[in-house]
């Protein structure tokens, strides 16, 4: 094993410290929690899908789409910093969160969740909504540009990494989930960020942890579907194939000290996208960027969304 995966390995869960107690919060994310939502559910092909929003409706639209094994509350600490004068809304993919689970999971049927919950959300009502997604959330988002990007001002990718078709997955992750654990401390406790890292927010991390469980027979067991990854269809897709059908401007972001995004293929991606296409790292973040530095995050966006960049 590899210097870099020991330190990985021992990596402690963030939250391990505290034994299942929430650690204190400041004001800002308290304000964040607080601010109003409105909650609701629409069927996609025979499975709710569940989603939550912030702002008005009849006001542009932004939907944000999570990472493997993770759902909605991942973005509470940034979208209500979005929110003002515009309609935001958060999915559960299905087999994640608070969505149905399914037999089969593919990327073009996540891109038909993010285009229905736009939709139900009303994301649509002043014109073309962008969309972001974080990690896996992130490959979600490029399928939605390809799929439905003439509907969309444009799509923002966070820490996703675009490598050349022989270098990208082709195999299932490792099966997680499944267990139950008698306490919500103890299973609040237990969670881990994957690709493992340090977290400083672990006020934020609380909060999606206890958003990661669900309370079944003999205790508290994670939300997500302990079988999505063997269960999810992969298919290799060529880079420039990517670039060429999307159908909408195309934005990245990374986290400056990611372990998924490195240089190498940081600069593959410019050179594959162009200049054209923004590049904006994020400085002293790690992979779970929307984790380390939502503050940061939220202001990037904002300036991206506001810049005229998503109008072509």
């Amino acid at each position: 094993m590899s210097t870099a995966s020991n330190a990985l390995r021992d990596i402690r869960p963030p939250l391990e410290n505290f034994e299942g107690k929430a650690p204190p919060h400041p004001a800002w994310f308290a304000k964040a929690l607080a601010a109003p939502t409105e909650s609701g559910r629409v069927a996609v092909e025979g499975v709710d899908i569940v989603w939550k929003a912030w702002g008005q409706r009849g006001q542009p639209g932004v939907i944000l789409v999570h990472g493997g094994v993770a759902h909605k509350q991942w973005w509470d600490a940034i979208a209500p910093f979005i929110s003002a004068g515009r309609r935001v809304a958060a999915i559960d993919l299905s087999g994640m969160g608070d969505s149905g689970h399914r037999e089969v999971y593919r990327m073009p049927l996540y891109a038909d969740e993010v285009r229905a919950v736009a939709e139900d959300a009303g994301l649509f009502e002043a014109g073309k909504p962008f969309v972001a997604g974080h990690s896996f959330g992130g490959f979600v988002t490029m399928m939605s540009a390809m799929a439905f990007g003439e509907a969309l001002a444009g799509a923002i990718i966070l820490d996703s990494p675009v490598r050349p078709a022989e270098e990208q997955r082709s195999s299932s992750p490792p099966q997680r989930g499944g267990k139950t654990y008698e306490k919500l401390e103890t299973a609040v406790a237990r969670f881990r960020l994957l690709p493992p890292q340090t977290c400083e927010t672990v006020h934020v991390v609380d909060h999606i942890a206890r958003n990661s469980l669900k309370q079944v027979e003999g205790g508290w067991s994670w939300k997500f579907d302990p079988n999505l990854w063997a269960k999810l269809e992969y298919q290799r897709r060529d880079p420039e194939v990517l670039r060429d059908k999307a159908r909408c401007p195309l934005a990245f972001f990374r986290g400056a000290d990611t372990s998924l995004v490195t240089d190498e293929i940081w600069a593959f991606m410019a050179e594959t996208f162009g200049p054209e296409t923004p590049m904006i790292s994020i400085p002293d973040a790690q992979h779970h960027l929307i984790l380390d530095q939502p503050l940061a995050v939220a202001a990037a966006l904002e300036t991206l969304m506001q810049s005229g960049w998503g109008q072509r």
